[in-house]
Order: C-alpha cells, then sequence, then structure tokens
C-alpha cells in the first residue's frame, strides 16, 4: 500500500455536509484526515451529493443509505457502527467497530475500533475543575447538583466545535460522555463515566468503563442512572483517574488507518 490510492469515504452525513451530527460523521474526518497526511486523495461523499470518477478504496458507513457509490470504487470495506437498521452490513467484508455491534448483526468480520488523533485531544495542564457532560442530548437533570456537591464547576458541551470541546475537556476533573466523546475524553486524559439519555433508549449508565469498549461505549446492558449510582460511578472514575493510555492501546487513529488499508490488500 505504498502508492497514493484515490480513497473514497461515504456516509449519510459526511464531513462538510449540511448537518453537522453525530459519531459517523467525526469517525469520517479522524479516518480522512489521517489518510491525507499518508498522502492519499480523500473524497467524501453523501447521498445527493455529485460523484465523478473511479475511486482505488471505499470506506462505507450507514451502507443502507450509501451503497450506491460502491460501483465507483475497486475495492470496498463496509464499517458498521452500530445497532440502527442503516448500519446493517452486507453478508460480506463489513468490519464493525465493537463486539456488541458484530454480535448484534451476527457478523464474522474484524472488529476497527473507534480512530482518535491523539495529537490532537491531548491532556492541558493546570486546575481540574469541571464536571463535564459531553453530549448534544438533555436529561440527567440531577448532575448540576452532583457537581455543586463536589465543589465543582458544571459545563454541558453540545454543538461546540472541536477546538472548544478541547479546551472544556481540559479542565475536567471528570467527564459523563457515551461513544467518540467518552474516547475524546480519555484521550484528554480525564477520568470518563460512561453516562447518557438517549431519547430512543432513555438514561444510561454502564459502571464498567473499560469493559463498555466491547458496547461501543453505548452505556446499553448497564444501569438506569440515579443520582447516588452517578455519585458512585464518578468516584470511581475519580480514583481509578486519567484513561489516556487505554486510549493511546486502543484508539489511535494511526493503526486504526492501517487496519482499514490491509482490508484493501
Amino acid at each position: 500500500m505504498g502508492r497514493q490510492l484515490r480513497i473514497l469515504i461515504a456516509a449519510r452525513h459526511p464531513p462538510g455536509g449540511r448537518l453537522a451530527i453525530g459519531g459517523v460523521q467525526s469517525w469520517c474526518a479522524t479516518v480522512g484526515a489521517e489518510l491525507c497526511l499518508l498522502g492519499h486523495e480523500v473524497v467524501f461523499w453523501g447521498p445527493g451529493d455529485r460523484l465523478a470518477g473511479f475511486f482505488d478504496f471505499g470506506i462505507f458507513a450507514n451502507v443502507a443509505d450509501t451503497r450506491p457509490a460502491m460501483r465507483v470504487c475497486k475495492k470496498t470495506v463496509t464499517v458498521c457502527h452500530g445497532i440502527i437498521l442503516p448500519e446493517k452490513p452486507p453478508a460480506s467484508n463489513a468490519a464493525f467497530t465493537s463486539e456488541e455491534v458484530r454480535d448484534y448483526w451476527q457478523g464474522y468480520g474484524p472488529i476497527i475500533r473507534q480512530p482518535i488523533d491523539l495529537d490532537f485531544w491531548k491532556p492541558g495542564v493546570g486546575k481540574k475543575n469541571f464536571l463535564v457532560r459531553f453530549s448534544y442530548r438533555d436529561g440527567l437533570d440531577f448532575v448540576p447538583d452532583i457537581a455543586k456537591s463536589m465543589r465543582l464547576e458544571y459545563a454541558h458541551i453540545k454543538n461546540k466545535s472541536p477546538d472548544d470541546v478541547r479546551a472544556v475537556l481540559k479542565r475536567a476533573a471528570v467527564v459523563l460522555a457515551s461513544g467518540r466523546g467518552a474516547v475524546e475524553a480519555m484521550a484528554c486524559g480525564a477520568p470518563v463515566v460512561i453516562c447518557d439519555d438517549r431519547n430512543y433508549q432513555g438514561p444510561l449508565l454502564d459502571s464498567d468503563t473499560l469493559g463498555s469498549m466491547h458496547r461501543n461505549y453505548s452505556g446499553r446492558g448497564g444501569l438506569v442512572p440515579t443520582a447516588e449510582l452517578v455519585r458512585c460511578a464518578i468516584d470511581k472514575a475519580i480514583d481509578r483517574g486519567s484513561l489516556r493510555t487505554h486510549a493511546k492501546e486502543n484508539h489511535d487513529v494511526r493503526k486504526i488507518v492501517d487496519q482499514l488499508l490491509e482490508t484493501a490488500g
């Protein structure tokens, strides 16, 4: 794979599209940036966009929506990110972002975990005085009171630029997050609690933070969070400390991109 490749990255909501939404979009942007650093030509595509020319390799998310673009790629890999219907993988040549997702779809392809740019998401210096909820969702209304009881400032990050998000995470004493947001917080050296409130699944808490990697840091299979349970999980996370090493070992974008390129043969 030493030669320059023309690579298509396809998703329902690609980077630079009309909507800034969700972890898949961030996944695509992170992978695309690393591929460009390696000298490859990267084109992002979503349904409704124009598509010109042919590609050496295509990386596809949300394959129910992006499948038509496979015809212009010599080789392809589908990365299945979740358990909603648009993520249902094809019968072959699919990778999965976690064991839970692979088991749900009864797949057999490789696990290619969430990629994180460790040069961007990195720890800061100075006082860590924020309890941070990192989610674009609402709910968990008791969390600000927990912050107050711990004499921490409270910040709810949503709809912020990556630079603004990083600035807050660097000052976090602990972060409540799920999915890619949790891994970005880990890379910034913050203690992390896997916790969220999804309108389609309700409030979720996974007290096994490291084990939740196998569940895509989703919170599924955990507990219904109460103020008491969340406070207990926060104390446990602070005692455990930084998860930067975990992020480096499992989510370095350079390793993830190597895995993706290996699937191209």
